[in-house]
């Protein structure tokens, strides 16, 4: 069997020992094993360009180190991701490798359990599991929450996630889970409802903080701009792709009086550079710090997508000791800085009376909440008509056009990794 390990530690320690004796029981075991340590790689965080889709299909247009990860991954029977967490989640190397998985899976929809997801690029993908080394404050909740996620990250990529183990498994009991495909994988994460955020004194200020890998053309501002303009108090925002402004971010942080934390839905998280953020913040863990809020958009039409990333979010407010405002998921969210205006005003009246109602009360209003997250998921009754409509040219349209002005559109479907 072939097995990729993708190794997301940041630097040497003991996680890499524990996979290295996984690695030698594995071999010796007869199986063909490739880790790579993803430390050691020109590995670039996604911009959210979509070049993989619509420029140079199937592959990152940035030429990293994602294509020979890519690759490794698509001709493997089992992917383990493998890293350390960071702040309650796995480290942001593992992360910038799973956002450059996009390439794998095509940017089509269709309908599966219920839901809309990615259209397949392969035939095949492997099966997957997730270990991770635990934090000193790591507690079951944490481990609930990642297995969640990470299990609605392999649907997306059409396999199942078999396992969610810790470092303090014995090695040989987690070669036995990677070596042994099971006959049933672990249940699909529950649907979740939305969480409930706390009143806070009203603030005079905000501090917003963009997690668009596209800085100021995503469309996370567009909606900071709406809740500002609603707010009618000053604001200030901050781009977190600016990485080499993450000390200065993080200041801005702690002096803030209310902060919110705006960013698109990545492979069923937070961006790479999101994450990096969120680990500059670790020494704000036991400090006092602002209360804060949350906004999750996605190109998902249904709410439900976002809420496995909102319950880390909660949980990472709880962590820093920061009162939880909530947090605001959109669907379609990708269209919102293309679509005219009649379009986009009953989202940017809701966003705005989240804003006026902040600086009045101290609180989202959780009717509007969920009126801005509709539909939360599609009645079972119209999973035919969904079905049939996903098959329509009209359907895909948007990504077909920008396949066309690039001369691709006849690779579409290209599949170059494929053994």
């Amino acid at each position: 069997m072939k097995i990729t390990i993708l190794n997301g530690n940041p630097q040497p320690a003991a996680f890499d020992n524990y996979l290295s004796q996984l690695k030698t029981v594995l071999e010796t075991a007869g199986h063909t094993v490739t880790q790579i340590d993803l430390r050691a790689l020109p590995l670039h965080h996604c911009i959210g360009c979509w070049g993989c889709w619509v420029k140079t299909p199937g592959e990152c247009s940035s030429r990293d180190a994602s294509l020979d990860i890519g690759q490794a991954v698509i001709q493997s029977d089992f992917t383990l991701w493998a890293a350390p967490l960071k702040m309650g989640f796995p480290a942001e190397l593992l992360k910038m490798a799973i956002d450059k998985h996009l390439p794998l899976i095509h940017p089509y929809m269709e309908v599966a359990y219920g839901e809309a997801h990615h259209l397949k690029r392969y035939a095949r993908y492997p099966r997957v599991g997730l270990l991770v080394e635990k934090e000193a404050d790591t507690d079951a909740l944490d481990l609930q929450i990642i297995g969640d996620i990470f299990g609605r990250t392999a649907i997306n990529f059409k396999t199942r996630l078999e396992f969610t183990l810790t470092s303090e498994t014995p090695v040989i009991e987690a070669a036995r889970r990677v070596a042994s495909p099971k006959p049933k994988t672990i249940p699909l994460p529950q649907r979740l409802s939305p969480t409930t955020g706390e009143t806070i004194p009203p603030p005079a200020r905000l501090t917003f903080f963009n997690g668009s890998p596209r800085g100021r053309r995503g469309n996370t501002p567009i909606m900071f701009d709406q809740i500002a303009k609603g707010f009618g108090g000053p604001v200030e925002i901050h781009h977190l792709v600016r990485m080499k402004e993450t000390d200065q971010m993080v200041d801005a942080f702690a002096s803030a009086e209310c902060a919110i934390l705006g960013l698109p839905l990545y492979t069923d998280a937070m961006p790479g550079v999101v994450k990096h953020f969120i680990e500059a913040l670790a020494p704000r863990v036991g400090q006092k710090n602002p209360p804060l809020g949350f906004l999750v958009q996605s190109g998902f039409p249904e709410g439900l997508h976002s809420r496995y990333v909102e319950r880390y979010l909660e949980k990472l407010a709880s962590r820093l000791g920061s009162p939880y405002l909530g947090t605001i998921v959109k669907g379609n969210g990708e269209g919102i800085r293309m679509m005219p205006p009649e379009m986009t005003r009953d989202l940017f009246d809701g966003l705005q009376t989240l804003g006026s109602g902040l600086a009045a009360s101290g609180q989202w209003d959780t009717a509007i909440l969920q009126k801005i997250a509709k539909p939360e998921r599609f009645p079972a009754i119209l999973d035919p008509v969904f079905r049939v409509f996903l098959r329509l040219p009209v359907a895909h349209g948007y990504f077909d056009d920008m396949l066309k002005r690039n001369g691709v559109y006849e690779q579409r479907f290209a599949r170059p990794f494929a053994q």
